[in-house]
């Protein structure tokens, strides 16, 4: 299989669409999670939750060398989960029918996509920043929706990276303008302010027409190297066995 080890200075992020239901993929999902995965009513959640922790499992045990179905989880002081004895951090998301999964070496990491909501949607504004808010009042209507989600996603990752999650009130994150590159600006109520120690590093992620997405990472500048999910999804099997044929794709 094409070399898709995650070195150091990387952090690897696959995404994916959410895909029917595969009796392959239930088999890797554990007894905790196949409570919750049965649990759903509707077919269209049934999928996404299926389709995010295959995918997980199956990405964390290429860059482990584990049997996928054996990966045993656990959670940290804040709830963040970790597989014991690895040499990987990750982030998992999903939203609307796009899935994304973070994986690096070394470094604490979160990812974060969501669907832009409808233009006449109630958004919660509370969230933002007085200084992200200055700059939101002065986006054209038509693109708040898109505005509001950029900035969500950016806030979001970084709390995932962080361990903490929405335990803190993302309004006390400000982060850069949509049209900007992204970067953590300040934290409030940090000592020192500006952001927490070791420095959090904001990448955009592209999560298709109609999301937002982003990638946050604690320590050092990485490397963001991007594959297509849906191909490990299709061959979970072969993927399991570690056949040279199961990789994703870079895109």
């Amino acid at each position: 299989m094409p070399d898709v080890r995650v070195r150091p200075g990387e952090c690897h992020v696959w995404t994916a669409r959410a895909v029917s239901v595969s009796s392959g993929l239930v088999a890797l999902l554990d007894a905790a999670e196949r409570r919750v995965y049965e649990s759903f009513l509707r077919e269209r959640d049934r999928s996404l939750y299926l389709t995010a922790h295959a995918l997980l499992r199956l990405v964390l045990a290429e860059a482990l060398d584990r049997d996928p179905a054996r990966l045993v989880f656990a959670a940290g002081p804040h709830g963040k989960p970790y597989v014991e004895d690895a040499s990987v951090e990750f982030s998992l998301t999903h939203s609307g029918e796009r899935v994304a999964v973070a994986v690096a070496s070394g470094a604490p990491v979160g990812v974060d996509v969501e669907r832009v909501p409808e233009p006449a949607a109630e958004l919660p504004l509370p969230v933002l920043s007085p200084a992200e808010r200055v700059v939101y009042d002065r986006v054209p209507e038509p693109e708040r929706a898109a505005a509001f989600t950029a900035y969500w996603v950016r806030k979001e990752a970084v709390l995932k990276a962080t361990g903490e999650g929405l335990r803190v009130d993302p309004a006390r994150l400000t982060v850069s303008a949509p049209d900007r590159p992204a970067e953590l600006l300040g934290w409030r109520g940090r000592e020192k302010a500006v952001q927490p120690h070791p420095p959090v590093r904001l990448y955009d992620l592209d999560a298709g027409e109609g999301y937002r997405g982003a990638v946050a990472l604690l320590g050092p500048a990485h490397r963001i190297v991007r594959h297509d999910g849906g191909g490990v999804l299709r061959r979970p099997r072969r993927a399991a066995d570690g056949d040279p044929g199961a990789s994703s794709a870079r895109c």
